[in-house]
């Protein structure tokens, strides 16, 4: 779970894996449904937002993408000005604080999103295949892929973000620096 302390609010979001859209026999009723392409007819990850003011439960609502399955991890959702941000499948969801309205929803990724990294004034995103710039209103500026996807044994070594770069390393053992407009610096094979 990650929870954020905002303005007097504590947002906590979370794994509701067993979250059934029509079920009767759900831990929790949300107020909001929120679906990626796809995720009505075949849901993968359902993630919560709760929002809290003085430990009373205000808002709610449940964000369900379909296709790479994610849980949440420290990066897979952010805090922006006035907006939350959470990774859910291959889509990041953009979702205004105060009222939990969908302000929008991107694709990302071909299959999943691993975490979002706000630099001012746009977004980066990790995705499995592909790594994205999003301007602050998600419209995709750029995106790069290797030879292969961007997962490694030791996850620390996939995904590096840099003061003016960032480090990938492929499956493929292909090792590759980018500028923050997707332009390749350098790359080499690890043997």
């Amino acid at each position: 779970m990650n929870t954020y302390e905002h303005n007097e609010l504590r947002i906590e979001v979370s794994d509701d894996p067993t979250y059934g859209v029509d079920s009767e026999d759900n831990n929790f009723k949300y107020s909001k449904h929120y679906f990626g392409d796809g995720a009505k007819d075949y849901p993968t990850s359902k993630h919560s937002i709760k929002i809290f003011k003085h430990d009373e439960l205000i808002n709610d609502c449940i964000i369900i993408g379909s296709g790479g399955a994610t849980g949440i991890e420290t990066n897979s959702s952010i805090i922006s000005g006035e907006e939350i941000l959470v990774c859910c499948c291959d889509t990041i969801f953009c979702i205004s604080v105060g009222d939990l309205q969908l302000k929008w929803l991107t694709r990302a990724d071909q299959v999943t999103c691993f975490g979002i990294y706000d630099l001012g004034g746009y977004y980066i995103v990790r995705g499995e295949t592909e790594i994205s710039r999003l301007d602050k209103n998600g419209n995709i500026v750029w995106q790069f892929g290797g030879l292969d996807i961007f997962v490694s044994f030791d996850q620390d070594n996939a995904f590096k973000l840099n003061n003016d770069s960032i480090d990938l390393f492929d499956f493929n053992g292909v090792r590759y620096r980018i500028d923050f407009d997707g332009n390749i610096l350098s790359s080499s094979h690890n043997s």
